[in-house]
């Protein structure tokens, strides 16, 4: 499969989880971190994750569009996961059994794709 081909899969995915975090916040991060994300300041936060996911996965999505460059983009998405790992490990007693392993590594597997399609392109960096 070519590297474009996944890097835009991420963007639409990426795209996708931050509508729903900015229209949803309250159900989309229950499924991040559980029932604690019903509190008005925990929905800012969501949206504002989900405003940054939006923006990087269009941003994705329109480079390759526009033949602009998309390494950096993709690195940047790669720092921005693993930190979204780090966070949510750090946070890790207060989630669930479930939450407490599967969306670090949902978060690193994403960061872990998205450098793989990094490396893979050559777009004069």
């Amino acid at each position: 499969m070519r590297a474009a081909t996944v890097a835009r899969g991420l963007g639409v995915v990426r795209v996708g989880i931050g509508t729903g975090l900015l229209l949803m916040p309250g159900f989309a991060g229950r499924i991040w971190i559980g029932e604690h994300a019903d509190g008005p300041g925990t929905r800012v936060f969501a949206r504002a994750i989900g405003a940054r996911d939006v923006v990087l996965g269009s941003r994705a999505l329109l480079s390759q569009r526009e033949g602009l460059p998309l390494r950096r983009w993709m690195r940047l998405e790669v720092a921005i996961d693993v930190g979204d790992a780090v966070a949510t490990a750090l946070a890790s007693r207060h989630l669930t059994r479930g939450r407490r392993v599967a969306m670090p590594l949902i978060a690193a597997g994403y960061a872990a794709a998205s450098w793989v399609v990094a490396e893979s392109i050559d777009d004069g960096d």
